[in-house]
């Protein structure tokens, strides 16, 4: 189906074209009703100049047929032939796209009809935007936060800002302080063009989105947070539909351990990567699980394997600046005793 979205053909060159590019593994098998909510909030969107490409993983349970029957002419499929991972799968919808800025989301986000109006505003106005995020409610709550975005700590691990919460408007501003946006990430296609798309070492799911906010604050562009562009996450849907299953949710596991130190090997500076690894050696010996033990054990066996490869990749884009690094709660005492010490020397 070559096709694109009809508007993208019918509405005036003056408005940007925006790919919104959709990834899905098994949509209909784990979102049910809930994929079909996904694309009619997309294409149904009022914002007019836009293209929408269906990326489908390599699906077994008809998605991708559904898709082509139920969007003919409005959506773009594409098939892979397997599961090709989040970075690779994104990156294949990235190739075929034609927008000036791309919006990358996940099956399970139902998009409010006025959500790209005050991205594209805000980025046409200024060039120092190289992504922005939107604010995530949590689907069937009503007003229920689920993420803003994430601060990065010294140790390597996010924290979700505003997950849990109800929204009362106290993240009703823009923001650029956030060290990390996902799950819905509009980008200039102009900067993925000079940064480059996901990084495909980040195999199967988890970190390629935070590698890309590195990379691009890196090269000298904001991350914003827009809150008028409103999202609902359905929840990880895909992930809790294969953590059904035991040895999947040790697999997920270990996938986060591994892709998080692969993260910090690449991107962080020694001070910072020092922390990491002596957090995960704290956190080692206080676990019970002997399962989470070799699940982290298992993820840096794999690290040390790669190394050459990913300290290959750090001499070409790293290590990032700590953009005002934040210590973690685990590192408050640390963090007092130092600049008690700074000052106890300058007197």
């Amino acid at each position: 189906m070559d096709e694109v979205n009809h508007r993208a053909l019918t509405t005036p060159a003056s408005s940007p074209l925006v790919s919104v590019i959709i990834l899905n593994y098994n949509g209909l098998r784990y979102l049910g009703a809930r994929l079909k909510s996904c694309l009619d909030s997309v294409v149904e969107c009022d914002y007019q100049h836009f293209e929408v490409i269906f990326v489908d993983n390599g699906s077994t349970d008809g998605s991708s047929v559904f898709v082509e029957e139920s969007y003919r002419n409005k959506v773009l499929v594409i098939q892979n032939q397997r599961n090709l991972g989040c970075a690779k799968g994104f990156n294949v919808g990235i190739r075929r796209s034609k927008g000036k800025y791309l919006a990358l989301i996940s099956n399970d986000m139902i998009v409010n009809r006025n959500w790209l109006n005050p991205i594209i505003k805000l980025m046409e106005s200024d060039r120092r935007i190289g992504l922005v995020g939107c604010k995530r409610l949590a689907y069937g709550v009503d007003r229920l936060i689920d993420g803003i975005g994430a601060d990065l700590y010294l140790c390597g691990r996010l924290k979700t800002i505003g997950a849990g919460e109800v929204d009362r408007g106290q993240y009703d501003a823009d923001r650029d302080d956030i060290d990390f946006i996902g799950g819905t990430q509009i980008v200039r296609r102009s900067v993925i063009e000079q940064v480059g798309s996901f990084d495909p070492g980040f195999s199967e799911f988890f970190s390629e989105d935070i590698d890309l906010c590195f990379r691009v604050r890196k090269a000298g562009y904001k991350i914003v947070y827009v809150f008028d562009a409103v999202v609902t996450h359905i929840g990880s849907a895909t992930f809790t539909g294969l953590s059904r299953n035991e040895r999947e949710r040790e697999f997920i596991s270990y996938m986060m351990n591994r892709n998080r130190i692969r993260t910090g090997i690449i991107h962080f500076r020694v001070c910072r990567l020092l922390s990491s690894f002596l957090t995960d050696l704290v956190w080692l010996t206080v676990t019970p699980s002997v399962k989470n033990k070799l699940s982290l054990l298992t993820a840096y066996a794999w690290n040390i394997k790669h190394l050459p490869a990913t300290l290959k990749r750090r001499l070409e884009i790293g290590p990032s600046p700590p953009y005002g690094c934040k210590y973690g709660m685990h590192l408050a005492i640390l963090s007092e005793w130092r600049a008690w010490n700074r000052v106890k020397h300058s007197l």
